[in-house]
Order: C-alpha cells, then sequence, then structure tokens
C-alpha cells in the first residue's frame, strides 16, 4: 500500500510540474533558442531586405520554436509593396522570409496603384512609380478595369497607340484617352464592337488631321472632332460624312 501511494503522489506532482514546466520554457525559450538572423529571399525593389527584417524583428515574439509565424506573416504582408509572404524557421537560429512584391501594371485614381489581377493598394507617394497609365473607377471594378486595359493595351498598340487612362464613371460609360491626346468615348453599351470600330478605321482618319475626340456612342458610326476645329459625323466603313444614328 506505502508504494502504491508513494505512486499516485508522483503522479499527481509530475501532473502538477507540467504547467509549470510549460510556463519556465515560454519564459526561458527566447534566452535559450533566440532568433538572431531574420534572412529575406526575393525580388524587393521597393521594400529593402532591411526594411522588412527589420519590421519583422520588432513584432517578434519568442524563440525559434516559439515565433508566431502567423502574425510575423501579417506584419509582412501589411507593408504596402508586399503581395505575398511565407515563413519558415531553419534551425538552430533562423527565420527565412521569402516575398513577392506587388507588380503594379498602372496607377490607381490618385492615390494607388493596381496590379494585372485588380489588387488595389496604396504606397508611400515617394514610391509611386512615374509613366505609369492611369485607371479610374470605383474599386469594386478594380479588377474588371485592369482586365480590359490589358486587352485594350494590346489592341490598340497594334495600330500604333498607347493608352494614358482608362476610365468606368459610376453609371458604367467608358472614357479612354490615349497618349496622342485623343479621347475616345465607348458608351456603357457594345464597348467591345465600338472600340473595334475605331480600330479599324483609326488609319483614315487620322490621315485627315490630328484626332481630339472620336465619339463612338452610335450603333452605326461615330463623331468625330480634329485638332483644327473640324467636326464630322461618319457611318462607319462609308467614308461619307453625315449623322450616324442611336446614340447611347
Amino acid at each position: 500500500m506505502g508504494r502504491s501511494r508513494w505512486r499516485a503522489l508522483l503522479g499527481v506532482l509530475l501532473l502538477l510540474a507540467m504547467p509549470l514546466g510549460g510556463w519556465l520554457f515560454l519564459r526561458w525559450e527566447p534566452f535559450l533558442l533566440p532568433v538572431r538572423v531574420v534572412e529575406v529571399e526575393g525580388e524587393l525593389h521597393h521594400h529593402s531586405s532591411a526594411l522588412l527584417s527589420q519590421t519583422l524583428t520588432e513584432r517578434l515574439d519568442g524563440g525559434i520554436l516559439t515565433a508566431n509565424l502567423v502574425e510575423l506573416k501579417r506584419a509582412a504582408e501589411s507593408l504596402a509593396w508586399v503581395g505575398h509572404a511565407s515563413l519558415r524557421r531553419v534551425w538552430p537560429d533562423r527565420l527565412l522570409v521569402l516575398v513577392e512584391e506587388h507588380r503594379p501594371i498602372a496607377r490607381w485614381n490618385d492615390d494607388g496603384l493596381v496590379t494585372a489581377e485588380g489588387v488595389v493598394f496604396r504606397p508611400r507617394a515617394a514610391t509611386l512609380p512615374a509613366g505609369l497609365p492611369v485607371l479610374v473607377g470605383e474599386e469594386a471594378r478594380a479588377a474588371e478595369l485592369a482586365s480590359r486595359y490589358q486587352d485594350w493595351r494590346d489592341r490598340l498598340m497594334l495600330v500604333g497607340h498607347l493608352i494614358q487612362t482608362l476610365a468606368v464613371d459610376p453609371r458604367g460609360d467608358w472614357r479612354i484617352e490615349l497618349v496622342m491626346g485623343t479621347e475616345l468615348r465607348l458608351g456603357s453599351e457594345q464597348v467591345e464592337e465600338r472600340l473595334a470600330r475605331f480600330i479599324a478605321n483609326a488609319p483614315q482618319l487620322e490621315a485627315v488631321g490630328q484626332l481630339l475626340v472620336v465619339d463612338l456612342r452610335y450603333s452605326n458610326g461615330f463623331a468625330v472632332r480634329w485638332a483644327d476645329e473640324r467636326q464630322a459625323q461618319v457611318r462607319a466603313n462609308s467614308g461619307r460624312p453625315e449623322w450616324p444614328d442611336n446614340r447611347g
């Protein structure tokens, strides 16, 4: 009986010691097994690896075994230019951070940038790249704007044009400003067909003079204003100045 009692008492003591041991481990593990190096890999054009390492080091709470990688991932991805980050532990004292930066294709409204996938992010103004086209619209339509920009950019380049601004207003009316200074008004319906109509007729129109506005919001033609203030309404493919029908 005495031996059984000692075994029971030992069991109780072990059960009581386990929480204490766990508490001691959590308290002393950062000192016994510290993270000494935060190593960053990936192309970092706007956020240097030193800045990212500093950010993660400041958020680090724990040693190599207890560091909260979920929280550190969140901290890395809170930096405006960081699109995705993943972390792993490298024994005995190193955290490896793999980073992918956002790659903007255009400015977004007045204060942001947008990726090919339609992800909008807003870095510090000093880090905004110069020379990008501008997409203008509601943020809920960012993916649609980015997709159409890439498609229309490639199609317009075939006739020697670059997009300066692509915009859609709250009513759904689409507008393109070209680098050469021409404004294309596409309206809200059949915008693909209307853009194709401009592309098909652009060489003939530009042979006449510098285009200021091409209003394509018609079912069978477009209205044109040239830089010398001449105006004409042209039926598609007719070559005759006359009023097209059904603008919308």
